[in-house]
């Protein structure tokens, strides 16, 4: 059978535990060579109290965070926080960010470089992540088979 999930999407790992920091956090970089649609799932930890987090995701023609210069892709809807220049900012006082996970998803022709990545930066105090998947989804062609980071895939049918 065809058209399922776990045929039609790619997930990585693509930021395992941070600790608590106060720098940029980049994801690893995903090809988007086949796909039409990338969504970033975060689970954060422990967020200090006046935090506030911008999140952008960025492109690139390059397989690289820094060279070329990477560019921005425009955010324009959310349910929570507000968008700033393209980016989800979410300060920690809009409600209580720790353990709470965070949905980017960007599809289309959001996308227009073939490379993309997800930047995560603060002000004021530091963060915690836990994790960030990455899915690639809306796959042109099959079958795509998962990376490494991915362990198993269990399938029931109805």
């Amino acid at each position: 059978m065809t058209g399922l999930f776990p045929d039609n999407c790619e997930v990585q790992l693509g930021v395992d535990l941070t600790a608590d920091t106060t720098g940029e956090t980049l994801t690893a970089v995903e090809d988007m060579a086949g796909f039409d649609a990338v969504t970033f799932l975060l689970k954060f930890g422990d967020i200090d109290a006046a935090a506030i987090i911008t999140l952008t995701v960025k492109q690139n023609t390059a397989n690289s965070t820094s060279s070329p210069s990477p560019t921005s892709v425009t955010l324009v809807e959310k349910s929570a926080g507000v968008i700033t220049s393209g980016a989800l900012v979410i300060p920690e006082s809009a409600g209580n960010l720790d353990d709470k996970i965070i949905i980017l998803h960007v599809q289309g022709s959001a996308l227009s470089a073939r490379y993309v990545f997800l930047s995560i930066t603060v002000t004021v105090e530091s963060y915690e992540i836990d994790c960030i998947l990455t899915l690639k989804h809306r796959a042109k062609s099959r079958p795509v088979t998962q990376p490494s980071d991915v362990y198993a895939v269990a399938r029931a049918y109805g």
